[in-house]
Order: structure tokens, then sequence, then C-alpha cells
């Protein structure tokens, strides 16, 4: 299968976000974005089931912030192939919900799964739903975790407000997500924005969300300098491995990720795309 074009079916993945037909928004993210070729290639860049930026180095970092306890229950939203949820069964001896929507990216979790040791595997599971949509069970989660996965939802506060109501007294929130810069962005990435379905907020516009949810103690940091040195280390990894990954893929998939990291770099360099980490506390 050839690399994803960014301006590829720009206007139908556009309508299916706003139209939040979950359907549609399916089988858009498991034939383009998220095909399992699509999903392969990110994982050498991330590591094996990690889809999001640092991998298993950033979960580390994250995870520790929020005080994980055996037994605990965790609800991670938009889990992908299961990374951040296999790691924090492991490390921490919490049961861990996943959920996403991509058909394909389950299917990966459930294979990892399937192979982990007793221990992890009984901790976790995985299951296909539409978090603007699903019922959430109330006061029942200690944690919701998710990793740079929200962009793709239009009304954050409605989604946070869920979050809010099925966490237990005391229970945390924590996301990474793209954020902007400003509001006064340029044409070249409100395209980006476009192509991509992405609504993106600043991260001070995200720290009142969490406020307007009913969160206390909230933190919104900026986090893009870190995310920065983030990249650049994957991207070196990634151009280490040339050889490797186009015996397993092509030529034009390794040249499309390199591409597609310089780009990023370079949208964080001048300000406009941001990487925010918000926290809030019931």
């Amino acid at each position: 299968m050839p690399p994803l074009n960014e301006s590829q079916n720009s206007v139908e993945i556009e309508q299916v976000v706003h139209d939040q037909d979950t359907a549609k928004v399916q089988k858009w993210l498991d034939h383009n974005q998220y095909s399992k070729n699509g999903i392969l290639r990110y994982e050498k860049i991330f590591g094996r089931t990690f889809v999001s930026t640092g991998g298993e180095k950033t979960t580390r970092k994250y995870t520790e912030m929020l005080d994980l306890k055996p037994s605990m229950q965790v609800l991670d939203i938009c889990c992908g192939t299961g990374g951040s949820a296999f790691f924090m069964a492991r490390e921490y001896e919490v049961s861990v919900h996943g959920v996403d929507l991509s058909t394909n990216m389950l299917q990966l979790a459930n294979n990892y799964r399937a192979e982990m040791e007793p221990e992890v595997k009984h901790r976790v599971q995985f299951h296909e739903e539409d978090v603007t949509k699903m019922s959430y069970p109330r006061e029942f989660y200690n944690c919701v975790y998710s990793r740079d996965a929200i962009m793709h939802i239009p009304n954050k506060l409605a989604l946070y407000k869920k979050f809010y109501e099925t966490l237990k007294p005391g229970g945390k929130v924590l996301v990474t997500d793209y954020c902007i810069g400003s509001r006064d962005y340029s044409p070249k990435f409100g395209e980006y924005l476009k192509d991509r379905g992405y609504h993106l907020v600043t991260v001070d516009e995200y720290r009142q969300i969490l406020v307007d949810a009913g969160f206390k103690e909230v933190k919104a940091i900026d986090t893009t300098d870190m995310f920065l040195e983030v990249l650049h280390e994957e991207l070196d990894h990634f151009l280490a491995i040339e050889k490797e990954f186009v015996e397993e893929f092509s030529k034009e998939d390794f040249d499309w990720i390199v591409k597609g990291w310089k780009i990023k770099i370079e949208r964080c360099g001048q300000g406009e795309q941001r990487w925010g980490l918000v926290m809030g506390t019931k």
C-alpha cells in the first residue's frame, strides 16, 4: 500500500468528523491513516505496541505522575495498539480498559495481548467504542489516560465532562494532545488541520476546558520543547534502520515518514503546532 498523502480525502474526513458518524469515521481511520500497514510503519519509529510520540519513554514519564497503585482501574482512551495499557498493567499492576474506534488498532492490540505474560494479559481488556458516544460507568475509574488522540474530537468539553463523571472522587485525568500556538496561524497550517480533521485548541484553552468540566488542581503545560527532543531522537533512530525498514516496507514508505517527521519538527519549531499536557483531579 502506498503511503498516505496528507491531503488525501480531506473533504471526506472533514465531513465525517463533523457529522460524528461512527461507522464512517471508523471506516476512514481503518482505510487511511490507521490502515494496518500504516500502524506497523508507525510502530517502527515509536516502538512495538506504541503509536504515540516517544513510545515507552514518554509513557513512563507520564504514568509516574499518576500515583498508580495495584488494583486501580484505568480507562485508556484511544488506546491504539496497547503500548500504554501493557506498560501500566506490568509496572503498576493496575487493570486497564482500553477503548479505540479503529478495528485495525484493536486487532493488533489483541494479538499483542495474546503474547503477554499472564499477569499482564489478565489485567488488560480492549473494547471497540466511540468515546464520544459510549456509556461511561459512574465513579468507577481511578484514572483516565489518553495520548495524542483527542485532537480528532470537536466537542472536547462534552468529552471531559464524561471523564469527570466516570472518575471516582480524587481520580485523575492525564492527557497529552496536539495543540496550536495561537489562533493566528498560517493558511498552510490551517490546511494541514483540515486535511487531518484535527480540532486543536491552545494550551490555555485546554486548561479552561478541564476547569469548565469540573476538574480541580488543573495543570496545562506546554511540553513542545521536550517533544521536539523526542522527535529528533526518533528521526535519528529511524534513519539508522533505513535498510531494515525498506526491506520490510518500501523506500516510498521510508521517505514518507522522514518527510512527515521533518515537517512536524518544522511546525513545532515555528510555534504553530504545540504539544500540551493536561491534568486534573475530581
